[in-house]
């Protein structure tokens, strides 16, 4: 019983994960119309990493277009200065979305209602969850407090410099 306990939690470890809420929200898309969603995965994040949730619109059924691209693609494609590399579409009526996000980066979900003839009403509860830990280390507060430190050190060594001195001078 022992070794199946202790295996469990060692299959079970390497699993733990993470996600945040990307949009749960309902949305009015006219025909032709679109919304996006920015979002930032770090690279403690890049790991097993995909769009997920539920979504419905109204009227039923109309088919609602989710189109993955980096945010540089987006301000490219929006200025006008090039092709853009899409990293996910995917083409749903209701229920339930999932999406690959290949790598870590900021990128760009496209919600839209192309392709309708009607107005629709969207509305989803999405979230980005990854395998990865998600913890970012961050040496700055680590290396002001050691900066911090050794400047008071500096000042304290300099102070008993200094009184050592003067108080040596004063004898002879």
């Amino acid at each position: 019983m022992r070794f199946a306990a202790i295996l469990l939690v060692f299959l079970t470890v390497p699993l733990v994960a993470g996600s945040f809420r990307l949009l749960s929200d309902t949305l009015d898309l006219d025909v032709g119309s679109y919304r996006f969603i920015k979002f930032r995965i770090s690279p403690e994040m890049a790991e097993s990493t995909f769009i997920s949730g539920d979504f419905f619109t109204e009227p039923l059924p109309e088919k609602i277009e989710f189109i993955l691209i980096t945010e540089y693609d987006y301000v490219r494609g929006w200025e006008g200065r090039g092709e853009i590399d899409t990293l996910g579409v995917v083409y749903a009526e209701k229920g339930p979305l999932f999406m690959e996000v290949p790598d870590f980066g900021d990128f760009v979900l496209i919600i839209s209602n192309r392709g309708n003839s009607d107005p629709v009403v969207f509305a989803a509860d999405l979230s980005v969850s990854f395998t990865g830990s998600g913890v970012t280390y961050d040496s700055l507060p680590f290396g002001m407090t050691l900066l911090m430190t050794l400047l008071a050190l500096g000042v304290v060594t300099a102070a008993v410099l200094l009184t050592v001195t003067k108080l040596s001078s004063g004898k002879g």
